[in-house]
């Protein structure tokens, strides 16, 4: 909680309703809810969670498009600039302070997504299940998690840093920007994206496998997945590509029995 904290994520540059809803931002939404064979225009009504919001980007791109949302972080830091996203576009979102594990509702949602926060997490499975539970019957969680296999070029580069600048966050930021970017960075996202890929003291590694085995033995049933993938042996092959292309992070989709 300390590093996001310091360093707010992802503290994207939204600064219209253009950079909020076209544009990357746009693109990457809807690759996002493609795993879960959702469309934008699906979103109007239903009851979606945020786990693990962040700066609140993503809540702020449901609820414009009509979904009630509830959010919630355990950085205050994010949370404030989440709240001044949404106030921005005069937005309702539900946000509240909680950790992941301690989050308490008496709603059920529609579309459950959680991206990117569960790697950051002791255990990540045990949050999962946490949050499966406030899904309704029919409808779909969606979580974003770092690749063993994707990942394992950049995990060899963090180490060296490690080795190279220790664990203080200011000293492997230095590190970072002098050794592998060669200057300062330039933007409060560009620090947030750097921080968070280089300089955060804890990750953990997934697999398609191991996320599939988490909704079947939840009741869940595969949708689908960004960057695409099969489930079986070819899951296992198509994982060794990311390997060699790099692709360190994959969302998959399951719904609800």
């Amino acid at each position: 909680n300390r590093f996001y904290e310091t360093y707010p994520y992802p503290s994207l540059p939204i600064h219209t309703e253009r950079d909020l809803v076209n544009k990357l931002h746009a693109n990457v939404m809807g690759k996002i809810l493609s795993t879960a064979k959702l469309t934008t225009s699906g979103l109007s009504g239903k009851e979606v969670l945020d786990a693990g919001c962040g700066t609140g980007e993503k809540a702020a791109y449901f609820s414009y498009h009509g979904a009630r949302v509830t959010a919630f972080d355990l950085c205050r830091a994010s949370l404030e600039k989440a709240r001044e996203l949404a106030e921005k576009f005069k937005l309702h979102v539900d946000f509240s302070l909680c950790d992941m594990a301690e989050f308490r509702t008496e709603k059920r949602f529609d579309h459950v997504f959680c991206l990117g926060a569960l790697h950051h997490t002791e255990k990540p499975y045990d949050n999962f299940l946490a949050l499966e539970k406030l899904c309704k019957p029919g409808g779909t969680i969606t979580v974003g998690l770092y690749n063993r296999y994707g990942r394992l070029g950049h995990r060899a580069v963090r180490a060296w840093i490690g080795l190279r600048a220790g664990e203080d966050f200011g000293r492997r930021m230095e590190y970072v920007e002098k050794k592998i970017y060669g200057r300062k960075m330039r933007s409060v996202h560009e620090v947030a994206y750097i921080a968070d890929k280089y300089v955060h003291p804890h990750e953990s590694y997934h697999t398609v496998e191991e996320v599939l085995g988490w909704f079947k033995k939840n009741g869940f049933s595969f949708i689908g997945a960004h960057p695409h993938t099969d489930a079986g042996v070819r899951a296992f092959f198509t994982q060794l590509k990311w390997l060699v292309k790099g692709n360190g992070f994959f969302v998959m989709s399951g719904k609800k029995e």
